[in-house]
């Protein structure tokens, strides 16, 4: 204790000073920083916007002009002006896109494009075409031919999307494969997905699809492609699904997506516009490398799904699934779920966070039969794979429905058994309240239980003791007696 005692009071006495070094240092800590920053200034760290070849400008010597020489006339540099070609897709007699409803995907695409290019002119150095401005049959040669003859920085292939079941949503961007192309089409996709999301869509991806002469699938940008032009095919939303129709339902909406385009094209380019108040002169661009090898889009469907139970309400038959998914490839974009061993699937439902490979989620369980869970998972190119199977217990409960129908039936009795009594019996108009009230009285009287009282079982007690004191004492004496008339018979005998 002596030892504790002093090493106590050796820590107390140093306890200021290492209190005052650690102020002292947080104190420091400001300078140093200060220092440091002055000796090793920190990295720039927005990547520049790389030039065109045509805005590229060498350096070279200057030459000493003597006194006699001329100097010739130089013409002002001037900005080289960005060249932009948007294409409606579709146009012209049977090819109207995708049909849906009362949308026709032809006039959806060219109300985009003419906002898009309104929106487009109210910003600096920038000029636009269209490939149509009516309703127009164009081949996709034609299209990208007129974008390279105006000899266009990036061409812009709009559409708005169907599935044939109807069960897809979200919106894509579609890009080339190859080289130079892959590298600005994603470089702009990247900000085009990105507004689309905030905007509220639930993203695709941005990818890239092979034709079996193993070059781009889609003809627009392959055609785009063998010219060394840039194209990217924006699919905006599915017109024929309930999650993405609140996006696309009349020309408000489809000249919305018009801007938002257009300022995503004015990003890109580090456009500014006096009109609308916006420089996007240091927009930070997206990074990605030239790729010396073909881009492929995923093949396989996904490489894990797993799902483990993890809670069962037997009251309204509510099930909690964990999910384990991944594709290594094109990660995860949809899941839908079983609870009849695959018999049939729920409607798809998004993967919202793509960076986690677990989700956990609740599904709705009928009641009265067997559940067999299951659950597919889609990647970002809808290949699905099948997860394993959990068995549940049953559950019994009853669900609105049944619960309103029971309710249902249960008045129907009882007015039938109104409606069956005697004529005699039948209460007039004036003289069916009284009674009601008096049977209600009846009833709550015959069914009221009165709880028994202390008094009354002490009584009940006291009375049953008695009984048994009263047969025990005549027991005693009719004993006694028998033993008095044996003992007569002995003396007499």
């Amino acid at each position: 204790m002596k030892y504790l005692k002093r090493y106590y009071n050796r820590i107390l006495a140093w306890l200021p000073v290492l209190l005052l070094c650690i102020m002292g240092g947080i104190c420091l800590f400001p300078v140093r920083q200060i220092c440091a920053q002055e000796l090793n200034p920190m990295p720039d760290n927005v990547p520049a916007l790389p030039l065109p070849e045509a805005q590229l400008v060498v350096p070279e010597a200057v030459p000493v002009i003597s006194e006699t020489e001329v100097m010739p006339d130089v013409p002002a540099t001037e900005p080289v002006p960005v060249i932009i070609v948007l294409d409606p897709g579709h146009g012209g007699e049977g090819d109207e896109g995708a049909m849906y409803e009362n949308f026709v995907e032809k006039e959806m695409n060219l109300v985009l494009a003419n906002a898009m290019k309104t929106e487009l002119e109210k910003y600096e150095g920038v000029t636009v075409y269209l490939t149509r401005t009516g309703d127009q049959n164009l081949t996709l040669a034609q299209r990208s031919e007129y974008a390279k003859s105006v000899n266009a920085d990036m061409m812009f292939c709009l559409h708005f999307n169907t599935s044939g079941s109807h069960t897809l949503f979200g919106t894509e961007c579609w890009i080339s494969a190859f080289g130079e192309e892959y590298s600005k089409g994603r470089s702009f996709a990247e900000i085009e997905m990105q507004m689309l999301e905030e905007l509220g869509l639930y993203s695709r991806g941005i990818k890239t699809r092979i034709g079996d002469k193993g070059t781009d699938y889609y003809g627009i940008i392959r055609t785009a492609s063998e010219l060394d032009l840039t194209c990217v095919l924006i699919e905006h939303c599915h017109i024929d699904h309930q999650n993405d129709r609140s996006f696309c339902e009349g020309r408000e909406q489809w000249e919305a997506f018009g801007r938002l385009d257009a300022t995503a094209v004015a990003k890109y380019f580090h456009l500014k516009s006096d009109i609308l108040g916006v420089d996007y002169s240091d927009y930070p661009i997206p990074a990605v490398p030239v790729p010396d090898y073909v881009v492929s889009p995923d093949t396989t469907p996904p490489d894990v799904c797993i799902i483990d139970f993890v809670s069962q309400d037997m009251t309204n038959g509510e099930v909690a699934i964990q999910l384990s998914a991944a594709d290594y490839d094109s990660g995860m974009l949809y899941y839908a779920y079983s609870y009849d061993g695959g018999e049939t699937f729920s409607d798809l439902q998004p993967w919202n966070d793509k960076s986690q490979d677990t989700i956990t989620f609740t599904m709705q369980v009928p009641p009265h039969i067997l559940p067999q869970i299951m659950v597919k998972g889609y990647n970002g190119y809808d290949l699905a794979t099948e997860s394993n199977i959990i068995s549940l217990p049953s559950m019994d409960y009853k669900t609105e429905e049944e619960l309103a129908e029971e309710q249902a039936q249960k008045a129907a009795e009882e007015s039938a058994a109104f409606d069956d009594l005697p004529a005699d019996e039948e209460a007039s108009p004036i003289e069916t309240p009284a009674k009601k009230s008096v049977e209600v009285r009846r009833v709550s009287v015959t069914e009221e239980n009165e709880p028994v009282s202390v008094g009354y079982f002490l009584s009940v007690c006291l009375v049953c003791a008695l009984f048994v004191l009263g047969m025990a004492l005549s027991a005693i004496l009719i004993l006694r007696s028998k033993k008095k008339r044996r003992r007569r018979k002995r003396k007499k005998s």
